[in-house]
């Protein structure tokens, strides 16, 4: 089967045609988003923002030892703000937790704080972010600002802290350091007198020394025999008998001499320190310092209304258009003339428009019925009333867009002397308006001066003859059983007049003096028995002789079998569709089962289309609609109120 690809038209028609589900949707979803967003809290958010120096200890290596961080600091800083010590002097500066408190409930305290705070490093700058999360405005200020403040505050206390212990351990060494001096200068005391000869006894060492390496670096190229060699040999020997004389003293008193002024330095430069380490500890100047404050926040960052609307309404917008091709997909009715005819290989013979947006005020139902309810008789009267009217609606606006489809089915039907006159209107099943179809495609044919027949040849349902305020006393079973001839049944314009209708309403448009009625009679038991019985066949065959066009009624294909026995006596078939009523596999059955009899089928009529939903409407050219609706509203002012 030929597939038919969709076109701007097709979404603009699915659009159109499904336009209550998208509205529903749309709706449902930004309602229900609504809801959602006015029943979650407002949170607020303050931030304040703290600089970090870089960490440089004036108290010289050994504080900076201290203080040393191989990773990066301020990452480090901001953990720190969310720790544990930070956030319990937090909590009790804010007088969320005393002394008092137990523990359990104090530590949970603190990591509902610690949940309440976020810190982050502005990228390429030495300043962290400190914000705060609540749903009391100044709550969250304060927090803020509190964090930022006590983390200043341990920050200088940190601080002050390694400064003191840098002065304490350089005080404890000065003291150490002294107490060594001390004791190295008392002991160069006692050498007395012998000090300056134990003086010379170092540089005799140290010559005999340098003698050695000489001699050793001259043994890799010569022999002893080298002259140089003899000479430093002696020289060794001289100096060696010299060192003979001394004592031991000699060593001990240098390496006095060496400590004593290694302690010296030392005491200086330990001096030194210790009035930087006192300078620093007096500074009290922390490497952290407050930027920004927090502020009192003034609109809540949670929930964002303005956004979550924005993503409520596209999100139930997109929602709306899915269901509304889903609906389209799953929906098995024929929604185009391409696809009518594509499935069922069936010209469409026309496309009749919904007569309910052109019946006129009086003639419509009385919304206002709801709230005050009318009696059973009138409300009986008040629907026979528009049924007649819908029924009738080619005889009472012969000008309208409704008239107009169906002269272009009469067009295209071709109805004339040589062509088919006898024609079964049928559907596929129950409540597509075929009856309708019918009888409004008969006044159409019998306003162009057609003669014709309306044959209720629906034994079930007949609604032909009440439509034109005849009773059905006498009909066509009448005449199938044998009892009433042809001119016993049938029904003209003087009966209608002694009808319901009247003569001023039967008379206000021409044409309909050229219909006749055959009525179905009381209704059978049997009515597929009797529609088979031979004089069925003499019926139409004396109706072509008689009348221009001769229109079958009949029951729909599917459900009843009536239609198939009258189907192959008629010169053709023609189908009534509702399109979004009967699914396209139902038509498809009626199609087959009606040429499973050797009937003809001329076509179908699509039936009540809505122009605004069906894309099909758009083929019908504006100048209609402008003219008839202008000549409608004046016949409607000229012509008088019929109740």
């Amino acid at each position: 089967m030929q597939q038919y690809e969709l076109n701007i038209r097709d979404y603009i028609r699915i659009f159109q045609k499904r336009k209550f589900t998208v509205i529903v949707t749309f709706v449902v979803v930004l309602a229900a988003t609504f809801f959602n967003i006015s029943r979650q809290p407002y949170v607020y958010e303050a931030s304040s923002t703290v600089k970090i120096e870089e960490r440089k200890s004036i108290a010289g290596l050994l504080t900076e030892w201290i203080v040393y961080n191989p990773q990066d600091v301020m990452e480090s800083e901001t953990m720190l703000i969310k720790g544990f010590p930070v956030m319990e002097q937090v909590a009790k500066r804010l007088g969320l937790v005393t002394d008092k408190t137990p523990l359990v409930e104090a530590r949970g305290i603190i990591e509902g704080i610690q949940h309440s705070i976020s810190t982050s490093k502005i990228e390429n700058t030495n300043i962290i972010e400190i914000k705060s999360r609540g749903g009391d405005p100044k709550e969250v200020m304060d927090l803020a600002n509190v964090v930022s403040q006590v983390y200043v505050e341990q920050n200088l206390a940190e601080k002050t802290q390694q400064a003191r212990a840098a002065r304490q351990f350089i005080e404890d060494q000065l003291s150490a350091l002294e107490e060594r001096l001390k004791k190295a200068e008392l002991q160069l005391r006692g050498y007395g007198d012998r000090a300056a000869d134990l003086r010379l006894a170092e540089p005799t060492q140290d010559k005999i020394v340098e003698l050695q390496f000489e001699k050793t670096a001259l043994m890799q190229k010569y022999t002893e025999k080298h002259p140089r060699i003899i000479q430093i040999t002696q020289q060794i020997k001289d100096l060696g008998s010299q060192t003979k004389n001394f004592s031991g003293d000699e060593i001990e008193y240098g390496r006095l001499i060496r400590e004593v002024d290694v302690n010296k330095k030392l005491y200086g430069m330990l001096k030194e320190k210790l009035e930087e380490a006192r300078i620093t500890e007096a500074q009290k100047v922390s490497d952290a310092s407050i930027v920004d404050p927090a502020v009192f926040p003034t609109e809540p960052v949670e929930p964002n209304k303005r956004m979550g609307m924005l993503m409520g309404a596209l999100l139930g917008l997109i929602m709306g258009i899915a269901l509304a091709f889903l609906f389209e997909t799953v929906d098995p009715s024929i929604g185009t003339i391409e696809d009518v005819e594509n499935v069922i290989k069936l010209h469409v013979l026309g496309v009749v428009p919904s007569v309910h947006g052109e019946i006129e005020p009086e003639k419509r139902p009385d919304w206002f019925s709801f709230f005050v309810r009318p009696s059973p008789l009138q409300a009986k009267e008040k629907q026979k009333e528009i049924d007649r009217y819908v029924r009738l609606f080619v005889h009472y606006k012969p000008t309208s867009l409704v008239a107009e489809a169906f002269r272009t089915i009469q067009a295209n039907l071709k109805i004339s002397a040589e062509g088919p006159k006898v024609f079964l209107v049928t559907s596929s099943g129950p409540g597509e308006g075929k009856t309708t179809a019918l009888i409004n495609l008969g006044l159409t044919c019998a306003q162009s001066g057609f003669k014709t027949l309306l044959v209720s040849s629906d034994l079930r349902r007949p609604t032909i003859a009440r439509a034109f305020g005849l009773k059905r006393e006498f009909g066509l079973r009448e005449y199938l059983e044998g009892t009433l001839d042809l001119d016993g049944i049938v029904k003209n314009v003087s009966d209608m007049v002694l009808g319901e209708m009247g003569y001023e309403e039967i008379l206000k448009f021409p044409g309909i003096e050229n219909i006749s009625i055959i009525p179905s009679g009381d209704i059978p038991d049997n009515p597929a028995a009797l529609l088979d019985s031979g004089h069925l066949k003499k019926l139409v065959a004396d109706a072509k002789k008689n009348y221009d066009l001769v229109l079958f009624d009949s029951p729909p294909i599917l459900p009843i079998a009536d239609a198939t026995i009258l189907a192959p006596l008629m010169d053709s078939v023609i189908i009534v569709y509702e399109i979004g009523k009967t699914a396209r596999q139902a038509l498809m059955r009626a199609k087959l089962q009606l040429e499973s009899t050797g009937a003809k089928l001329s076509g179908v009529i699509l039936n009540n289309i809505k122009p605004r939903t069906e894309s099909i409407m758009f083929s019908y050219p504006y100048y209609y609609k402008y003219k008839y609706r202008e000549e409608a509203k004046k016949n409607v002012k000229e012509k008088p109120r019929v109740d």
